[in-house]
């Protein structure tokens, strides 16, 4: 099985995961005059289809879904679309001010859960719209060939075709493993399950009956929601001594916005107030910083700053806050700080957190900060001194 996976790793090199068509619209489309669709029909009326799965003629719904996209308020917007009106569909990425990667339409198909169907709440296998049919139907008396060409998917902009003719095939060689009649009783559990108001308990129980499930796949989920769930709830109490927003990094996000002359650029007074605010915490009792949200508690994200700033290159933008820090507060703050990448309401933000540090922290050796309230203060002179002695005593 490693040897298969290896195939599959070395097989993937031959796919640009980072391509992304120039537009989905036609050129002759002035996309900007588009208006927000008032429905489902409209949303489809209006979109493009940037991909279309066939689930063939089996037993279970639905046997069509179209994944399209739809720009309004001057993004795309994203749907899998299905061809009944039970099922509808959670996706990682649902919105973007750029046409996808072949990566994200990729994770869009793979982590896509379903969340309602016949009026009753449940979230289906996370296996993602293509494998989960897999299961299906490997779950029947088909052979091999019969299950890898009962459903398919295609796509004018991304070469998903060939991609999943491969990802079905290693697919499959992991099902092989259990015995037909045995998958098909786990997958009826599963669904008899799943289709229940399970609870947590259920969850863990589930994972350690069902030996093809991915260990604790449903516990991540949970997790990641719960966490989600902490840090919105976080975000909503607003700024205060331990917790402050930015909205951006680097980037003059008005200036951005209300200037089209401007071009955008890292603005090193941007990037001082974060810094301040990291030092400030750091000197004080310690605190949490998210990039990507708005002073009035608004989840705005990190995508236009990462387009604009960092070529759409995440790592790109987390590797320039970390040089910003060892350049300004110093490599021996690293042991108190925390950087990560986290998805808040389908946007991602820039999670700092940092411990109280056990010496005084400067910035470019000179300037010292401190949290009083919701704001980061400066101290210096004798102010300075008598807070520095009584802090790090020692």
């Amino acid at each position: 099985m490693q040897d298969e996976n290896l195939n599959f790793v070395n097989l993937m090199k031959n796919f640009d995961l980072d391509f992304k068509p120039k537009d989905y619209y036609d050129k002759n489309i002035n996309k900007e005059d588009l208006i927000t669709p008032k429905d489902i029909e409209e949303f489809q009326e209006k979109g493009v289809v940037i991909a279309g799965i066939d689930f063939g003629d089996g037993p279970y719904n639905p046997t069509i879904a179209h994944l399209m996209t739809c720009y309004f308020e001057g993004k795309y917007h994203y749907k899998l679309v299905v061809d009944d009106d039970e099922h509808v569909y959670k996706m990682k990425h649902h919105e973007s001010l750029e046409p996808l990667t072949f990566k994200q339409v990729i994770e869009n198909i793979d982590s896509a859960i379903l969340t309602h169907r016949g009026g009753t709440e449940y979230e289906e296998l996370p296996l993602g719209v293509m494998e989960s049919q897999l299961v299906k139907n490997f779950s029947s008396d088909l052979e091999k060939e019969e299950v890898l060409n009962s459903f398919d998917i295609g796509s004018n902009f991304y070469p998903l075709e060939d991609y999943y003719k491969a990802k079905k095939e290693t697919w499959f060689k992991h099902l092989v493993n259990d015995d037909k009649e045995v998958i098909n009783k786990k997958f009826d559990n599963a669904k008899r399950l799943l289709f229940d108001e399970f609870i947590e308990n259920q969850i863990s129980n589930f994972e350690k009956e069902q030996s093809w499930a991915k260990p604790g796949m449903y516990k991540n989920l949970n997790e990641s929601k719960s966490e989600e769930n902490i840090i919105l709830k976080k975000i909503s109490n607003g700024e205060s001594k331990n917790c402050e927003f930015k909205e951006s990094l680097s980037l003059d996000v008005r200036q951005s916005q209300s200037n089209k002359s401007y071009q955008p650029k890292k603005e090193s007074y941007i990037e001082l107030a974060v810094l301040k605010t990291i030092a400030g915490f750091l000197n004080t009792d310690g605190g949490e910083l998210f990039i990507g949200v708005s002073d009035d508690s608004k989840v705005l994200g990190i995508e236009n700053e990462l387009i604009k700033l960092h070529k759409s290159s995440k790592d790109k933008f987390q590797l320039h806050l970390k040089t910003l820090i060892k350049e300004n507060i110093g490599l021996g703050s690293s042991n108190f700080i925390n950087l990560e990448l986290k998805t808040v309401n389908d946007k991602e933000i820039i999670h700092v957190s940092c411990k109280k540090s056990d010496e005084p922290i400067y910035i470019k050796d000179k300037d010292f900060y401190i949290r009083t309230g919701p704001a980061t203060d400066k101290l210096e002179g004798r102010e300075l001194v008598n807070y520095t002695t009584s802090r790090f005593k020692g």
